[in-house]
């Protein structure tokens, strides 16, 4: 009698485990804080050419990283007869927190040094014109565009600059404000969900350069690059 039960209860806990027939699969991870600057559009001042890096689309899109070169041609006074050379670059910024925008001019070659008589890097002016929502702006944090701050210096548009008789601009912000990592631009969380090309979660920043034609000591070629780094501190 005993065999019997101690079988029977064998067979109750090996039917009970064989038969088992739920489990479980746990998905986890987390949200950290993340940011994103690609490029969006250009607007010239007069005839500039501007064009940003393919980025293996096959063509220039939104949304693309940001890789722009803007072209002002010849500023010598005596063939370029604009009063601003120059042009505007429209970044997409996204975050899902609070964020930092800095600029700092990292390369620049063919400026001279005397500033009486040559192109000079300060002779580039700089600012931060307008903020935007991108496209519909269903994903954009409102306070985005109405609670971000252009640091103080930078909000000028260089192309209204004023000029003095001899021509020469004064410029709230140039691109020797620009030697060090500077802050532009800071705010709240931009996006509300989507991805990194949605058209509709990003903060469009239009940042301006400029140039006035002078009779400047003649050089080949000049060039000057800003890198802008979008952090969530």
């Amino acid at each position: 009698m005993k065999k019997i039960v101690f079988m029977a209860l064998l067979l109750s806990v090996a039917g009970s485990a064989w038969a088992q027939n739920t489990g479980t699969v746990t998905v986890q991870g987390s949200v950290q804080k993340a940011a994103a600057l690609r490029w969006w559009d250009f607007t010239a001042n007069n005839s500039e050419t501007g064009t940003n890096a393919d980025a293996g689309s096959g063509a220039n899109t939104q949304n693309d990283p940001l890789s722009f070169t803007l072209d002002v041609g010849d500023v010598a006074a005596g063939n370029n007869l604009n009063d601003f050379a120059g042009g505007s670059v429209d970044i997409a910024l996204r975050s899902n927190s609070a964020y930092e925008l800095a600029a700092q001019v990292t390369s620049s070659s063919g400026f001279g040094t005397n500033s009486a008589e040559d192109i000079v890097i300060s002779d580039i002016g700089f600012g931060v014109t307008g903020l935007a929502a991108s496209g519909s702006g269903a994903k954009v944090n409102p306070a985005a565009v109405t609670g971000s701050s252009i640091t103080v210096g930078f909000s000028s548009d260089p192309t209204a600059a004023p000029t003095d008789a001899d021509g020469e601009p004064t410029y709230s912000a140039d691109f020797s404000d620009l030697s060090a990592s500077t802050t532009v631009l800071t705010g709240p969380r931009i996006s509300y969900r989507g991805g990194r090309n949605s058209p509709n979660n990003a903060l469009l920043a239009t940042t301006a350069y400029a140039v006035v034609p002078q009779y400047y000591t003649p050089t080949a070629a000049w060039s000057a690059t800003v890198t802008y780094t979008l952090t969530t501190p």
